[in-house]
Formats: structure tokens, sequence, C-alpha cells
């Protein structure tokens, strides 16, 4: 389908327009559209109903057609609908979020955002305070948030946010088993330390070897045994 839209008129005639409206634009209307693109109104509302399919563009009642920012929720769908339908395994996504998490290290230390670090710190300390399991794990979130945020790229936030709506179900089992070790607050906590402050010392290399060295402690940690980690508190 991507092929299709890249080689058809109508839609690179469209996406030439919504370049030109930018984002929060409101379109020609239909009739405008169709003649500046030599279309009929049929085939234009085809392609619009696509764009509008695919989070590009809103249609609001009474008052036309705007041009939004592409939601990663919608990517998130899109992304697993097509590793279901190709046969993409959750491990081969999970690479590609630690790929995505390690560039966003280096980009955050080489960057040296003070105020963006100190975000990433606050989660690290609400992670020392947390009362319960799932203040714990929105500690967790927060501070992957905030190393995005931190890395000043807008790409690598919007691909990580998307990652992570793909991800979501996956993400939660392995929380889920990560709390039935002895020592899940002591490795949350010492992991994501370590992430703070190899990207406070601004050095890149120190940043990505932690980010690796978090990911790599996780999977140790959870390698299942008869179904479960081996290091779990008793039940």
């Amino acid at each position: 389908m991507s092929e299709e839209l890249r080689s058809d008129p109508i839609a690179r005639g469209l996406t030439d327009v919504v370049g030109e409206i930018g984002l929060g634009g409101r379109l020609p209307s239909e009739r405008l559209l169709a003649d500046r693109l030599g279309v009929s109104r049929t085939a234009l509302r085809d392609r619009l109903q696509l764009l509008e399919a695919f989070g590009v563009l809103r249609r609001a009642t009474g008052s036309g057609t705007y041009v939004q920012p592409l939601n990663p929720e919608g990517l998130a769908f899109a992304l697993d609908i097509g590793t279901k339908a190709s046969g993409l395994d959750l491990p081969s996504l999970h690479s590609v979020r630690v790929a995505l998490e390690r560039q966003a290290a280096i980009e955050a230390a080489t960057k040296g955002h003070p105020v963006l670090q100190a975000h990433m710190r606050q989660h690290v300390l609400a992670m020392e305070r947390a009362q319960d399991p799932e203040e714990l794990d929105r500690a967790d979130l927060a501070f992957h948030a905030a190393l995005f945020e931190a890395s000043e790229n807008p790409a690598l936030v919007f691909f990580s946010q998307a990652l992570v709506h793909a991800l979501r179900e996956s993400i939660l089992e392995r929380r889920h088993r990560m709390r039935q070790l002895a020592h899940d607050r002591e490795l949350m906590v010492n992991t994501h330390n370590s992430i703070h402050r190899a990207v406070e010392s601004g050095s890149p290399a120190a940043a990505a070897a932690a980010v690796d060295a978090h990911f790599s402690a996780f999977r140790q940690a959870t390698d299942a045994v008869d179904g479960w980690p081996a290091d779990v508190t008793a039940q």
C-alpha cells in the first residue's frame, strides 16, 4: 500500500498540500482541492479518507479538514498488525527498543541538558520511595520517557512512544515477572541510576554501555525456569 501511495499522483499532490499548509492548518474545500489536483471529488475523498485513517488528517464536522501530528498510538496499532501479519516476533521488536534507548542515551549525554537530566534523577528517587509495585512501574516508565526527552530528538521520542504502545502487553508481562524477584526494587534503582549517572557524566560511550547493562541485567534476572524467573520470592 505504501508503494502504491508513493506512486499515486493524487496522494503525492495531497502530500504537497499538507506540507504547504503545515501542522494545524486547514485544507481547502474538496471542490478547490479537486480542481487544483485535476481529479474527481470521489477520487479525492478516497485519498482523504486514507490519510485520515493514517492519522495525518482530522475532519471536524462543519469546520473542515485539518493537518494533525501523527499519533504514536496510531503507529503502534499499525505496528501491531504489521508485525503479526509479517511474522515478526517480540524479541526483534525489543531489540529495536533497546537500540532506540541506546541512541537516546548517547544523544542525552552529548546534549547535556541539566534540567532534563535532573528529571531522570527525580524518577530514580521516585523508584526508591515507591510504596507499591504499581508506583514503581510508573516511575520506571517515566524514567525511560525522561531519557528520550533528554535526547532532545523528537524522532526518537515519537518512535519510542509508538514502540512502547506496541510492546505494552509484553512490557507488562515482564514487569509482572520482575515483581516476583526478591531484589526487584534494588535492581530497578541501581540499573536506572547507572544510566542517569552515565548520561550526566557526558560520556556517550558510558551512556550506551549503561543502557545495554540495564537490559542485560533484566534479561538475566527473568530467565525462565519452568516459566518463571529463577530468583523469586517465596509465595
